[in-house]
């Protein structure tokens, strides 16, 4: 049951600990940069809210009553409880605390996500971050339903229909111009050639990959501005797999430049001419619910990342 009179401000509180640890109202005023009749007003307040008085004044000095000597342990416990408090929760919204739980296609987890989490752990150690590699967009969406993650990593065109019900929204992490590229195993006809044309990756079998998987929607828009013709040699679901068959000389396989920044050791691979683009990189979250300052930070990280294009090899 609440006895008190009126509600107790942290101001009366801080007002009533400065008072005694300092032992004058001058001294109490000078710590909380207020006037010294502003000091004797809140410990008053504080008194009558209370229906307790806590100090004993005379001009010579103030003691504590019996009541007061109790209760300045318990305001001293309450402030410091508070400012532990107010801390945790700046630290929360700053990013430097709390809890990251990512989802991404895995294409996307090694080439981008990967990178960037050793100097996100190191500028950020207290915060625990768990990564979710999805093999289908559905495969994200569902974990952001259920809880178990926080946010989707996905890329895509400007503008682009991600096909996201009513529930979700998407925040940009980053946009960014690139080519598309090429890619191929060591030692092919190709990799002499430092950038290359539509024509040079038409004279060679591809691997493509099937519509409304990995990048295969963007990979079909990009290909419409080239003669690129039918010749396939096979089509698959993953990126991954269509870059280990590259990288095994089945054939050559084209993609938007983020599959290879995170390094392709077992590929090569050159831009194309005429392909540069506008790519984004969005969060998919819940709709109205805030991001966290984890996630806010982990996207400065990604977005410095992202500025910076890989160098072919």
């Amino acid at each position: 049951m609440n006895t008190l009179k009126e509600n107790i401000s942290t101001r009366d509180l801080m007002a009533f600990v400065a008072l005694i640890r300092t032992g004058s109202f001058t001294a109490a005023a000078g710590m909380l940069n207020i006037t010294q009749s502003a000091v004797s007003k809140r410990v008053a307040e504080l008194e009558q809210k209370l229906a307790v008085r806590l100090l004993d004044r005379s001009t010579r000095r103030l003691e504590l009553t019996a009541e007061g000597r109790a209760f300045v342990i318990s305001a001293e416990a309450i402030l410091q409880q508070f400012e532990q408090s107010v801390g945790q929760l700046r630290s929360l919204a700053q990013g430097s605390t709390g809890e990251l739980r990512l989802c991404s296609a895995s294409n996307m987890s090694t080439q981008i996500v990967a990178p960037v989490v050793g100097g996100f752990m190191e500028t950020n150690p207290r915060v625990r971050l768990s990564l979710y590699d999805c093999q289908t967009r559905k495969q994200m969406i569902e974990h952001i339903a259920n809880g178990s993650s926080d946010v989707g990593l996905i890329g895509g065109l400007p503008n682009q229909d991600h096909e996201l019900s009513g529930e979700f929204t998407l925040t940009e992490i980053a946009a960014v111009r690139e080519p598309m590229i090429v890619c191929f195993a060591h030692g092919h006809p190709l990799e002499k050639f430092d950038r290359i044309t539509w024509d040079q990756v038409a004279a060679h079998p591809r691997i493509g990959l099937r519509s409304k998987f990995g990048v295969g929607h963007v990979t079909g828009a990009i290909e419409q501005l080239g003669p690129l013709g039918d010749r396939y040699v096979m089509s698959v679901t993953m990126i991954n797999t269509a870059v280990a068959l590259a990288g095994a000389g089945v054939g050559v396989a084209i993609f938007p430049c983020y599959v290879v920044r995170g390094g392709r050791p077992n590929i090569s691979w050159r831009p194309i001419e005429g392909t540069e683009h506008d790519y984004t990189f969005n969060y998919v979250h819940l709709r109205g619910k805030a991001l966290s300052g984890a996630s806010r930070v982990f996207g400065e990280h990604l977005r410095a990342f992202l500025a910076r294009l890989p160098e072919a090899t």
